[in-house]
């Protein structure tokens, strides 16, 4: 378990919540057994709360950009209204192969759908106006997903990005000047932060959650 998200309060916060589908904790399992980066998971919490947000909303499109070996793309389509579908984009092949194999097990599974590719190439092939939109891939991309995805996303709807406070380092002035990845990480905050038209809530959640509400 990586010390930056799952210290005492995190632990606390996972066991007074709803706990995982089965599903999700078989995936776990295996992604902690198969793969050189496990911790790259969503996780229980943050789980549970895309699975809220989701259904809180009775989402008829998302958009997944960077999916893994699939958990938050099975977490999301929890949330998903009757004909609801999941569009869930992920550059490595590899990768993209497994999250599919996990999402034939999921009860929504045909309402699931893996793109292999890079996101912003795939984006606009897809012509969907998503009415929720959770991004986790390449972080020094993130200005740009946010510029691609604000105008197709449906008004009132939601978009989220993951690792917004990138291990607390974001606080760090010298990392925000001599470390490309969390100086990209800051100006995406700031960039955010400035946007019109959008409401915008940096949450402390895991390594930090940006939920944005389009106006």
């Amino acid at each position: 378990m990586h010390p930056d998200w799952q210290d005492d309060l995190h632990q606390y916060c996972e066991k007074h919540s709803s706990s995982e589908p089965e599903l999700l904790q078989n995936l776990t399992a295996y992604t902690w057994r198969n793969t050189t980066n496990p911790r790259m998971l969503s996780g229980q919490l943050q789980g549970r709360f895309l699975a809220m947000m989701a259904a809180l909303i009775k989402a008829d499109c998302i958009l997944e950009i960077g999916t893994f070996t699939g958990y938050s793309a099975l977490c999301l389509a929890e949330g998903l209204s009757e004909n609801g579908v999941l569009h869930s984009i992920e550059a490595n092949a590899e990768m993209a192969w497994k999250a599919a194999q996990w999402a034939e097990k999921h009860p929504k599974h045909r309402q699931i759908h893996i793109h292999t590719g890079e996101a912003l190439r795939v984006i606009p092939e897809l012509q969907v106006t998503p009415d929720m939109i959770f991004v986790d891939a390449d972080k020094q991309q993130y200005g740009e997903y946010l510029d691609c995805c604000l105008p197709i996303l449906k008004q009132g709807g939601l978009m989220l990005f993951d690792n917004t406070l990138w291990s607390g380092r974001v606080l760090n002035e010298e990392d925000c000047l001599n470390d490309a990845d969390t100086r990209s990480m800051h100006l995406f905050n700031q960039k955010v932060a400035k946007t019109p038209g959008i409401e915008v809530v940096l949450l402390p959640m895991r390594d930090g959650l940006t939920l944005i509400r389009k106006k």
